[in-house]
């Protein structure tokens, strides 16, 4: 039941994506195919932005890190920071202290950065370019799996991907590498669109669109951003394809998409050499290393699929994949997306450091399985009523909207989202701490010390100032001295402020507790 713990924001939204989708049926219904995607797609638009709207604060773990790195990106494009200036002598040689920040890919840094130069510093600027992309999947799933199959399986795809809460929390910044996962699989997710399009219609410019999506991939999140190359090559394997000549257009491709991709690489590399190669050292390690306590076996992915997908995923998936080659025609592309689906859980598998989001990227082959075993369901349900018309319109209304209301658990929404459980100490402590860093009447020249955990991030993002987790020894309040900066000091219970510091007028003490979480 939906009640005031939502803000009428974010009820305006939600009663608007449940207005356009329930249209976008209507349309579908009377074979309106057209408008009925652009009504989903608007729909798709208001449920991405309540998403956006869920947490009003920066999320932990790593959105604070991007937004803070994006906001430093806005006066400076090409030099990306979390801190803009050593202030102290301390090793910036971690991911969540360096200076020059290339712990990941650039280009959905660069699009939160746009983002907030264009509208301003709010959680929802932030969060646009999710919206955006994901927004974008609806008509890119309809449209490729309309190729591969027919309208209804497209639309029924589609409908999928607009109720799996997964990506919903992808939007919202709550889930784990969110902007960076969320640009991720719409760039690749793009490649193998315009792939299916070449495969269609044999048009030389989806070559081009092919690489423009795969070069964008890698500038995400790196080499597997090439995952439709490989799609590619196993179609080639089919069709005993092996001479040079005939994979002309697949090199060109991936030239251009190296083209796209490799200059900021060099660029990393001669600008900033030794913070490049230890961010490549570092992400080189997560094939071997579980970095950062992310583990699990080899089953750890297929374990997580009813996280990704819901609760019946798992034993559905097989299934699907079955139902999905009897009903493609295109037996070669059918092996082209299963071979891509089983690449990528093999890799991730086989990669010691796990996280959930990491096997995303082939979201639309496994949405596409799914449908095709609604599309059978459909069938065999409709063969029962030839003839009313009305009743298998009924049928399919009563099908779409209980997979819309069922899979987007409003409840689950509020409980996790908003203050109706005392619970939830996660949002309770991160709007505290917001509420401090943006109450805060600070001088130009302060810096922050002792911000609790890693919240210092946040710190910088609200207050502008340079922040630390630290309590500063003498020798740092006399370089902060030299350079007319102001130790400002935040209270903690764990831990005691030397009498040195309490004794120094110079120093202010800020009787507020940060809460919460690392």
């Amino acid at each position: 039941m939906i009640n005031s713990y939502f803000n009428s924001i974010q009820l305006i939204f939600l009663a608007l994506s449940f207005v356009f989708f329930l249209s976008s049926l209507i349309l579908n219904i009377r074979s309106k195919q057209f408008v009925s995607l652009i009504f989903l797609t608007a729909s798709a638009f208001c449920l991405y932005s309540f998403a956006a709207l869920l947490d009003p604060f920066l999320n932990l773990w790593d959105e604070r890190f991007h937004a803070l790195v994006a906001k430093n990106l806005i006066s400076n494009p090409f030099k990306p920071m979390l801190y803009t200036e050593k202030v102290i002598d301390i090793a910036y040689d971690n991911w969540d202290r360096y200076y020059i920040w290339l712990h990941k890919q650039p280009l959905f840094l660069w699009q939160m950065a746009l983002s907030l130069k264009l509208f301003g510093l709010s959680e929802y600027a932030l969060r646009l370019p999710n919206i955006i992309m994901a927004t974008l999947l609806i008509p890119i799933t309809f449209r490729m799996s309309k190729l591969l199959l027919n309208n209804r399986v497209g639309y029924l795809a589609a409908v999928l991907l607009i109720s799996t809460i997964y990506v919903l929390e992808l939007v919202a910044g709550r889930q784990v590498l969110e902007h960076n996962d969320m640009a991720f699989v719409f760039y690749v997710s793009g490649s193998i669109w315009a792939f299916i399009e070449y495969r269609h219609s044999n048009n030389r410019k989806w070559i081009y669109i092919i690489a423009l999506f795969s070069g964008c991939a890698i500038l995400v999140k790196w080499l597997v951003g090439l995952l439709i190359y490989f799609g590619w090559m196993v179609l080639r394997l089919q069709e005993k394809k092996f001479a040079l000549n005939q994979n002309r257009d697949l090199f060109i491709s991936v030239l251009i998409a190296l083209a796209i991709s490799m200059p900021w690489q060099i660029y990393a590399f001669l600008r900033f050499p030794e913070e490049a190669l230890s961010a490549y050292r570092f992400n080189a390690l997560h094939f071997t290393v579980p970095l950062e306590g992310h583990s699990g076996d080899v089953w750890w992915h297929l374990n997580k699929f009813d996280l990704l997908y819901g609760t019946l995923a798992p034993f559905l998936i097989i299934p699907g994949l079955i139902v999905l080659n009897r009903m493609m025609k295109d037996k070669k592309m059918y092996f082209v997306l299963l071979s891509m689906l089983i690449a990528v859980y093999l890799f991730f598998s086989m990669a010691a450091t796990k996280m959930p989001s990491f096997t995303l990227i082939v979201i639309t082959i496994v949405l596409l399985a799914f449908a095709c075993l609604l599309q059978l369901a459909l069938e065999k349900t409709e063969k029962l009523y030839k003839s009313q018309q009305w009743i298998k319109a009924l049928i399919f209304l009563g099908l779409m909207m209980s997979i819309f209301v069922i899979r987007i658990d409003v409840e689950y929404l509020q409980g996790k989202y908003t203050l109706w459980k005392k619970s939830n100490q996660y949002s309770r402590n991160l709007i505290h701490n917001k509420t401090i860093f943006t109450s805060l009447d600070l001088h130009e020249n302060a810096v922050l010390f002792n911000v609790k955990g890693r919240h210092y991030i946040e710190a910088m993002y609200y207050t502008d100032r340079i922040a630390y987790n630290i309590i500063p020894n003498q020798k740092i309040l006399n370089q902060l001295k030299s350079k007319k900066l102001k130790a400002v000091i935040f209270k903690n219970p764990n831990n005691q402020i030397p009498d040195f510091i309490i004794n120094d007028e110079d120093v202010i003490i800020i009787d507020k507790v940060i809460r919460g979480y690392r």
